[in-house]
């Protein structure tokens, strides 16, 4: 076969094998392009490789018998032990001087001369072509060998194409899922609905009809049952049998006490060979496997979800478990809230009856109790419109669609995937302010300093937010001194406080409008300042503008957190932070950074 010959025909397997989808059809079009285009030959086997280690008959050109009733064990063949070791093909042109092959099957079936190739997809031998005639030599040249391999490499990519197009299917089945059970979740504000929601995904996602949620009592080391989802038990029936002697303590079930322990989920394929489960309980409830779930909310573990097969052994998939944790945990920020919303509508309600009681001799008490059960809604609806996470995921499904991995995309289609990819990102940027301030508010949140040069910082900012700023045709000017200075701070947060007030002072400048961007060394500090000619701010909300959760404008999109956090940043530096304003005539916001504060900070 000529060189252009060979590239004709390589070309041609390679559009005729990536125009299929299946294994088994990937198969046959290379077992019959081998046996008829290149080796004449009149067996091509494939063998595909089992757990068991051994490989096992899936298709082939032409056989007598049926090839899936054959088996080659690797340990009592020689020739296809050195395949698998050396990882490269091997061609035997006399197998009668050749020891390595099973000698009773050469006898058998009368093969000569024999070349075996392995296909490697991921870097694992995924399986063998073993390529024959029968009762004469085959006599194949270097260059029929050598298109042989190509042949079977292009398949191996071909595979590969198809286990990887396989796993982003499943994984977009199991985002959209979450998505589902996300938004779900985020309408369900009552204990009875969030329970019924996390319920529904759980069995959709594992196919479990049983599902049982047990609350924990750190105090008393104890799981109580709470409520279940089950066709073999009523919820009574199950409560009443944990009654009659099933003890949840995690200083007696150790399964109970890792999963409190770890916050993680476990499972268990079969609760009788592992020491951990409660014998006793899985007994009771016929259970033969397990998986359990960790409820954490604020850091600590205040329940669990276990979803048992009942009757029958089975084997939780990792995406399985990935899935259900990912759903507990969209559950657990949901239900923990419900109960305190639950809990403090009782407390209200036993409340208001001393007080009616009393005469209504405790007004004061009695607002007090009205402006909590306000602020109860108002935190209940502000959780809901926020609870959309996870998206990272989601955002990982997006980025793959704007890269092509996929597949070319068409104007319009690309036009969603960038509109999905905005709206993910204000999502994902008003759940990093949450986490943000989270982590301020409860101490843990530690700088990483650096020395940085001035200039490059502010450019930086300037360059994410041009294009909002070019989309409302604004001015921007940037004046900076000393940039070439360096500032030894945490680079991502004052980055970060930049971006927020440039975010700003573009969100309330109307379009044409004039945005300016100082920066200039003051004695011992830098002063970055960050001035527009938007709508400036009301005298009367001047002093609440670094107030948490306050916003100047309800009608534009955001959290409320931006200034306040910017401020907490700078202060965190050692900074000041303030602001002038004149409504109708724009905002000026500095804030200020020592300069010679690195010693102090060596070591973080």
């Amino acid at each position: 076969m000529t060189t252009l010959k060979k590239s004709n025909k390589l070309f041609e397997m390679t559009k005729l094998i990536n125009s299929k989808f299946e294994l088994r059809e990937i198969c046959q079009i290379l077992v019959h392009a081998i046996a008829g285009e290149i080796a004449d030959a009149d067996l091509v086997g494939f063998f595909l490789k089992h757990e068991d280690g051994r490989f096992r008959g899936f298709v082939a050109n032409n056989l007598p018998v049926d090839i899936t009733e054959l088996t080659i064990d690797p340990e009592e063949d020689l020739f296809v032990k050195d395949i698998l070791s050396t990882r490269k093909c091997e061609y035997i042109p006399n197998t009668k001087t050749d020891p390595r092959p099973d000698k009773e099957k050469l006898e058998l079936t009368k093969i000569e001369s024999m070349l075996g190739l392995p296909v490697i997809v991921n870097d694992e031998i995924f399986a063998l072509v073993f390529v024959h005639d029968f009762g004469k030599s085959m006599n194949l040249t270097e260059e029929q060998i050598e298109t042989t391999e190509a042949f079977v490499n292009m398949a191996s990519v071909a595979i590969n194409n198809i286990q990887m197009f396989e796993k982003m299917q499943d994984l977009l089945k199991r985002e959209q899922l979450l998505l589902d059970a996300t938004n779900a979740l985020s309408k369900s504000l009552s204990l009875h609905e969030v329970l019924r929601t996390c319920f529904e995904f759980l069995t959709k996602t594992t196919g479990i009809e049983d599902v049982g949620l047990h609350l924990y009592n750190e105090n008393e080391r104890m799981f109580t049952a709470y409520d279940l989802s089950s066709v073999h038990f009523t919820v009574e029936e199950w409560k009443g049998k944990h009654k009659q002697g099933i003890r949840l303590s995690i200083d007696d079930d150790l399964l109970f006490k890792e999963v409190v322990e770890t916050k993680k989920g476990i499972a268990v394929e079969d609760v009788y060979a592992d020491p951990r489960p409660n014998h006793k309980a899985c007994k009771t409830f016929g259970i033969e496997s397990l998986l359990l779930i960790p409820l954490v909310a604020k850091g600590q573990v205040f329940g669990t979800v276990a979803l048992p097969s009942v009757g029958i052994k089975r084997v939780y998939s990792a995406s399985e478990i990935e899935l259900c944790q990912s759903i507990a945990d969209v559950t657990a920020t949901a239900l923990s809230n419900a109960i305190y919303a639950e809990n403090l509508d009782n407390a209200v309600k036993e409340r208001t009856a001393e007080l009616q009681q009393a005469n209504f001799k405790l007004e004061g008490l009695v607002k007090e109790l009205e402006t909590a059960s306000l602020m109860k809604n108002d935190f209940i609806a502000s959780i809901s419109h926020e609870l959309r996470t996870p998206i990272t995921a989601i955002k990982g499904t997006i980025d793959i669609f704007q890269k092509g991995i996929l597949g070319s995309l068409n104007p319009q289609q690309m036009e969603l995937v960038e509109m999905s990819n905005k709206a993910v990102n204000r999502l994902l940027n008003q759940v990093n302010e949450l986490l943000d301030f989270a982590k301020l508010e409860n101490g843990t949140f530690e700088l990483n300093y650096g020395d940085i040069l001035i200039g490059d910082m502010i450019r930086e900012a300037v360059v994410i937010m041009d294009p909002l700023i070019n989309k409302k045709k604004q001015h921007l000017t940037i004046e900076v001194e000393a940039g070439d200075q360096m500032i030894h701070v945490d680079r991502q947060r004052i980055l970060q406080v930049l971006l927020n007030l440039l975010s700003n002072a573009n969100k309330f400048t109307p379009d044409f409008g004039h945005i300016t961007v100082k920066g200039y060394a003051q004695a011992s500090k830098y002063i970055f300042e960050v001035r527009d000619n938007g709508s400036g701010i009301p005298l009367e909300k001047q002093d609440r503008i670094f107030t948490k959760f306050y916003q100047v404008n309800n009608q534009l999109n955001g959290t409320g957190l931006g200034l306040a956090i910017s401020r907490q940043f700078v202060e965190l530096h050692k900074g000041e932070i303030s602001f002038t304003s004149h409504e109708g005539e724009g905002s000026t916001f500095r804030f200020m950074l020592p300069l010679k504060e690195r010693e102090t900070h060596e070591g973080n």
